[in-house]
């Protein structure tokens, strides 16, 4: 037999073609087989940037808005995503929409509007389905629930036990997996969250490893006769890719987390690059199973700039026979929808006057942002500073200027940059946008040993694909070496002394005690740090919390400017 189609199966291939195109079920003809195809739009990480944003992730000036230099927000998402959606019903590719978790926290409306405002707006963005990130846990189960209660789509989690919530399980949202038909096509989701989650946030809730929950709900979708498999989940690039390597029926991952940027279009940056939007992969990274298989893996950034863009075809066995795409940047050419604009507008009111608040000022940029997860940057030097500032008017050093002289503060809680204006001024949204997560404040009583057991974690974190924990530091000088085996990496520390007629730095004593000022979130064992000593423990909550050590700090200074001081050496490896 032929290998090749007779002239009467071409005519009935192009009848295909044509009567697909015109009932608009899109399907696309090779050789003897029907393709299913369609889009896939995807965002991670929004951080409440319900409006638009400057190139920084930070708020946009009148300014920035004058030059057209403003990015992202969800009247753009939705002007995006209505369009596609439109196109499809006119006989275009199908396009589905997916948020890959983080949509709480990170601006002045989400403090003042919390879940409310969330599922507002993203009930008019109607995603087909969402995973959890670890922040919508930032407001605890009772800041989760109301959220779950008010959406209007699937929200999604596999490796996650909720049982003991019941507050969680009456909501009657969270789902291991959804299932969706696109052009007459079951597709199944299955969503994912970091464990990490757990160590972060102390609730009963528990947590298993993803690539077995996404097995097994995979196995349970394809007993029900479900080919095409999307794995949408909130655990980072590498673990996104690792997913897509060791779970066999998974056939494109969406994934989150880590403000991952991907583009095909520019070379992958060296590992030592620390610009925030230095590029990690292509967009789409093709991950190849063992049996040959390719799988797509996709982020798309953070902060609502870039809305990722996959374009996917399926045979009629529901194999993924190609793929492409890239990420779209919403910037000022992108028309925003003023259904949303006038939504915002109704809610404006009651931000202007508390985010407008002039709380400093300051002489230079403040770098913030994805720069403090990598190396010293003068934001966290400032933030930093401002702790250890509000220990020292609390004046329980006795005799001597303070008793906790030193301070740590992760990375990855400095959320942006804070862009110096004409007058230099420092408002409370600035501050709010920058530390938006409301921690109160410790000084936790440690050895040396613990301490330079947290300078070696936070050295190994920097090059972990989620590298939050990266620590910012005030009152100690520390050397990172590249070039040795983690947990080994730190060759000098010098810590400042807090019982001394005169500050001045000393090598780090093992043997010592230190009081450190940190966040709740480090004291509680967020990102994996130990700073509670198992013997004669101490800690002390401070009177002010991250805003107000940092307000009170800006406001006893008329202005600031902050340097970088070589705080933290690297040495890069070879």
């Amino acid at each position: 037999m032929s290998a090749f189609p007779t002239m009467r199966q071409q005519w009935i291939l192009l009848f295909l073609v044509v009567y697909g195109h015109l009932i608009g079920a899109n399907p696309i003809v090779s050789g003897n087989s029907v393709l299913t195809e369609f889009i896939i739009l995807h965002n991670n990480d929004m951080h409440a940037r319900f409006e638009q944003v400057n190139k920084n992730g930070g708020a946009c000036t009148p300014e920035d808005v004058s030059r057209d230099k403003c990015f992202g927000g969800f009247a753009r998402i939705a002007h995006v995503v209505r369009k596609y959606r439109e196109e499809a019903k006119n006989g275009g590719a199908a396009a589905l929409y997916l948020n890959a978790g983080d949509t709480y926290s990170g601006t002045v409306w989400f403090m003042v509007f919390k879940d409310k405002i969330a599922s507002t707006l993203l009930n008019k963005l109607h995603p087909d389905a969402m995973c959890l990130g670890n922040h919508e846990f930032d407001l605890k189960i009772e800041g989760l629930v109301p959220f779950l209660n008010a959406v209007n789509f699937p929200v999604l989690v596999s490796n996650v036990d909720f049982s003991k919530e019941p507050e969680l399980v009456a909501t009657n949202k969270l789902s291991n997996s959804t299932i969706l038909e696109v052009n007459g096509t079951k597709v199944g989701l299955i969503g994912y969250l970091t464990p990490k989650t757990k160590e972060d946030y102390i609730n009963k809730v528990e947590f298993s490893e993803e690539t077995v929950s996404i097995n097994a709900e995979a196995q349970r979708l394809k007993d029900q006769g479900i080919n095409i498999i999307i794995a949408l989940g909130h655990s980072g690039y590498h673990k996104d890719q690792e997913i897509a390597r060791n779970c066999p029926d998974i056939d494109i991952v969406i994934g989150g987390h880590s403000h991952t940027h991907l583009d095909s279009n520019q070379p992958v940056a060296d590992k030592d690059d620390t610009h925030p939007e230095a590029v990690r992969g292509p967009y789409p990274t093709t991950v190849v199973q063992p049996s040959g298989k390719k799988v797509p893996v996709v982020q798309a950034y953070t902060s609502t700039k870039y809305l990722g863009k996959l374009h996917v075809q399926f045979d009629a066995n529901g194999d993924l026979i190609k793929f492409d795409g890239e990420p779209l940047l919403l910037d000022a050419s992108v028309p925003q929808e003023q259904d949303f604009l006038d939504l915002l507008d109704v809610y404006r009111p009651n931000i202007t006057a508390r985010g407008e608040q002039i709380i400093g000022h300051t002489k230079v940029y403040l770098e913030g942002g994805n720069m403090c997860r990598l190396r010293e940057c003068n934001l966290g030097n400032m933030i930093a500073d401002s702790m250890v500032y509000a220990r020292m008017l609390e004046n329980k050093g006795g005799e001597y200027w303070t008793d906790a002289a030193i301070a740590l503060i992760s990375g990855g809680g400095i959320r942006t940059s804070i862009s110096k204006n004409a007058e230099g001024s420092i408002t409370f949204r600035d501050m709010s946008e920058t530390i938006p997560f409301e921690n109160r404040l410790f000084v936790t009583r440690i050895t040396g040993k613990t301490l330079l057991n947290a300078l070696e974690l936070s050295a190994s974190i920097r090059n972990r694909d989620s590298n939050g924990g990266f620590q910012q530091l005030s009152g100690i000088r520390v050397e990172y070496n590249y070039d040795l085996e983690e947990g080994h990496r730190v060759t000098s520390a010098l810590i400042r002394c807090a019982e001394c007629s005169v500050p001045s730095y000393l090598n780090l004593n093992e043997s010592a005690y230190y009081k450190v000022v940190v966040p709740e979130f480090l004291l509680n064992g967020g990102d994996g740090f130990h700073l509670i000593e198992s013997k004669d423990p101490f800690t002390e909550l401070l009177e002010q919390d991250d805003k107000g050590a940092l307000q009170q700090y800006l406001q006893g200074t008329h202005f600031v400017y902050p340097a970088l001081e070589g705080r933290i050496v690297i040495k890069k490896s070879n």
